[in-house]
């Protein structure tokens, strides 16, 4: 009797709600929506130590390293140059509130390093807030004008262990990029390849594949995965006559240059409807969303890092005046190291390895950097032309 009576109560719920509002309630909440963006960063400062005081000396190279997290994430969305030639705003508007910015932080390691002091911390960044700041402040680029990839999505999606045709994930990843001013590939020129052994390769998770499939379209990212549903009969006494699915999304990200993943995203969730295909359509929907915004926001930074730079300068008068150049590269903040390649009259060639960053952001440094009189020439890709006035 109980039974009879919920499930005509569930009948009366539904005719109520109306013809084109006839919706079923899910078990899915918005709360994944609720949560801070942040953005984890490893950064570090190098500080002349303060004599005869080291507290004041940790002090000085944790809030130094602080600024620098900051200025890992702001590197996101707006340029180099943006960042010198407006300092004085973003140093009121920004750098002088780092601590709101980070949400939490750890010292990796703090210590001597030669005649300074090493200051290397993990920081959890406010992603969101940052960004809104730079809107606000007019600065903001956007991804296509410093990290706008062009961008090839491979997904297939299965329902019970049988491929179908829909692309509802792929759709929606689509769109989430777009909107985000990335280049998509467009499906239909990926359909007309869909029997490319590569493709298939590509979808079973072979990211050398994916890599190659990428530059086919002259793409600089595969995001490549598989949407998995299971749909049946829900088991819930108090839902009988209704469907039940679960989905589990997982993709990955591959950068076209290396043929290696930056990064990987799994979601899962489950809902159930009065019909199947309903209850499948809207958790893949739900899964992909959740996905595509992790994505959107991640593809960006991720490129921003692991990056290279070739400096080639003008104006050295000899090996002395080189090893100060390289060593000046060096501590440059986001520069992992400096190697001299080439050095013929007076130019020279040096290679630098970036834990962030591109060129732009060291051709921007380099004429600001104290003590030397740069004049970057040229940059693009990874290239920077500079001259050392005399």
């Amino acid at each position: 009797m109980l039974k009879k009576i919920v499930i005509f109560g569930v009948c009366l719920i539904l005719a109520g709600c109306g013809g084109a509002k006839q919706v079923v309630k899910s078990d899915i909440t918005d709360t994944q929506a609720e949560k801070e963006v942040l953005i984890e960063v490893e950064a570090e400062s190098l500080i002349a130590p303060i004599a005869g005081n080291i507290l004041a000396t940790k002090e000085q190279g944790l809030e130094a390293a602080k600024r620098n997290a900051i200025e890992k994430a702001i590197g996101v969305w707006i340029t180099g140059q943006q960042i010198v030639s407006q300092a004085a705003l973003i140093e009121e508007r920004i750098f002088s509130k780092v601590g709101g910015y980070i949400k939490d932080y750890k010292v990796l390691s703090q210590g001597a390093d030669g005649e300074f002091y090493k200051t290397k911390i993990w920081a959890s960044v406010k992603q969101a807030d940052i960004r809104k700041q730079i809107n606000d402040l007019g600065l903001l680029l956007q991804t296509k004008t410093i990290n706008n990839p062009r961008v090839v999505v491979l997904v297939e999606e299965y329902v019970n262990g049988a491929l179908v045709d829909n692309q509802t994930a792929a759709t929606i990843i689509m769109a989430e990029l777009l909107s985000k001013d990335y280049k998509v590939v467009d499906q239909e020129q990926l359909d007309k390849n869909k029997k490319d052994d590569q493709i298939k390769a590509a979808l079973r998770g072979d990211e050398k594949a994916a890599a190659q499939i990428a530059k086919k379209f002259d793409a600089e990212i595969a995001v490549i995965g598989k949407v998995s549903t299971t749909v049946g009969p829900n088991k819930s006494e108090y839902l009988q006559n209704t469907m039940q699915s679960s989905t589990e999304l997982n993709i990955k990200v591959v950068k076209t240059t290396t043929g290696e993943a930056l990064f990987a995203v799994s979601k899962k969730g489950s809902t159930w409807d009065l019909m199947a295909d309903s209850a499948v359509a809207k958790i893949v929907a739900k899964t992909a969303e959740d996905a595509s915004k992790e994505l959107a926001g991640t593809i960006a930074a991720k490129l921003y890092e692991s990056a290279s730079a070739l400096i080639t300068v003008k104006g050295i008068s000899n090996l002395n005046k080189l090893e100060e150049f390289r060593k000046a590269l060096r501590y440059l903040d986001g520069v992992a190291d400096a190697r001299t390649r080439d050095f013929v009259d007076d130019t020279a060639q040096v290679e630098l390895t970036l834990k962030y960053g591109n060129a732009q952001l060291i051709a921007a440094k380099l004429e600001a950097l104290k003590g030397w009189k740069i004049k970057v020439d040229e940059t693009g890709g990874h290239i920077v032309n500079c001259t050392i006035s005399k």
